[in-house]
């Protein structure tokens, strides 16, 4: 049996260790791909107001609750953002029903996202009345507005690239405060 020299067995682990790390970052590729995508709009998000809270659940005064994505509190209200991961060309309009994905030659067909970011954003505005509030749907993923992009709709790529310098007025952060306090009610 032949013995390596400490050169020798420090390469080998050198090179096992590297393969082991290559094979992992094969198994968890998509996974880590996720992760980072996340972290990146986690972090353009965060750069559209001075606070910002993640995945809220909000009492819809009906016994359930709307789903927010991100809530961020702007020196001009609160900004709500609903977030889609698509790949290819985006067709919708702002009136619209249905609007379709179109990636590799297969067309998908989805609900308007608008709708749904109206009806988060007035659910919003019976829990902290007169406090302005709205809201935006950001695509993120691979994809684009091959003709008109709706207003209220947004591309990852289009958001501040800086933190925006911000006085958020006191009245606002009253809203803020009793808006987070009735969406912690709701939490298990």
């Amino acid at each position: 049996m032949a013995f390596l020299t400490p050169t020798q067995n420090l390469w080998l682990l050198s090179v096992v260790f590297l393969a082991v790390l290559l094979l992992l970052g094969l198994l968890f590729r998509r996974s880590i791909g996720q992760v980072l995508a996340e972290y990146r709009i986690r972090q353009a998000v965060s750069r559209l107001g001075k606070r910002m809270h993640r995945d809220l659940l909000v009492p819809d005064g009906l016994d359930g609750y709307v789903a927010a994505d991100y809530v961020v509190l702007t020196h001009k209200g609160i900004l709500v953002v609903k977030v889609n991961h698509f790949d290819g060309n985006i067709f919708g309009g702002r009136d619209t029903d249905q609007w379709s994905q179109v990636t590799r030659g297969a067309s998908h067909r989805f609900d308007n996202p608008l709708h749904e970011i109206q009806l988060i954003c007035a659910t919003l505005r019976s829990q902290v009345p007169n406090t302005p509030i709205s809201g935006i749907v950001l695509f993120a993923g691979d994809c684009r507005f091959p003709k008109d992009k709706p207003p209220g709709a947004c591309l990852l790529e289009e958001l501040p690239k800086k933190p925006r310098r911000q006085q958020i007025p006191p009245r606002l952060d009253t809203a803020w405060e009793l808006f987070l306090l009735k969406a912690r009610q709701l939490a298990p």
